[in-house]
């Protein structure tokens, strides 16, 4: 038991010195406030990647769903995307790396009716699934810049 109160503490304070510790969900979320709708936000989301061979598997309206359930949620969807070639090398990197693939982008509207499009970050896999090895880095970083990338989609050019 000693052992796993070591190996806890010593887990935390990794955690906390490599910024990826307390309340900050940025640290392990990216998130952009879109000027687009829900819908129109995951179109251009997932349009600003497919040069890059990512494809869309599906959205999936959690609104509607809740709806269906005679329940109350504000409009919010998910995102399911893959790039094949990228994900059979990160899953040959770390075969735990099924829990994240394909990739899941949130899109939701707060009550004011802003719209954000949320995913976490993919420079936090490495941490979290031990990834060392300097090729898998480098693919977890491509995904990261492509992600980054696409957001700019997302928000209007300013004049």
């Amino acid at each position: 038991m000693k052992h796993l109160l070591i190996a806890a503490s010593i887990l935390v304070a990794a955690l906390t010195l490599s910024g990826c510790g307390g309340q900050d969900r940025g640290t392990f979320l990216k998130e952009k406030v879109s000027d687009y709708n829900i819908s129109e936000t995951a179109r251009r989301f997932a349009e600003a990647l497919k040069p890059k061979n990512y494809r869309f598997i599906r959205l999936i309206d959690h609104e509607a769903e809740a709806n269906r359930l005679k329940l109350y949620l504000k409009p919010t969807h998910t995102l399911v995307l893959d790039n094949p070639k990228i994900s059979a090398k990160l899953l040959d990197c770390n075969p735990t790396m099924a829990i994240e693939l394909p990739i899941r982008v949130g899109i939701y509207n707060e009550l004011n009716g802003r719209t954000h499009l949320v995913y976490t970050n993919p420079e936090y896999w490495s941490l979290k699934h031990n990834i060392k090895d300097k090729t898998c880095i480098e693919l977890i970083n491509l995904l990261a810049r492509d992600f980054d990338a696409a957001t700019d989609a997302i928000v209007k050019a300013k004049p």
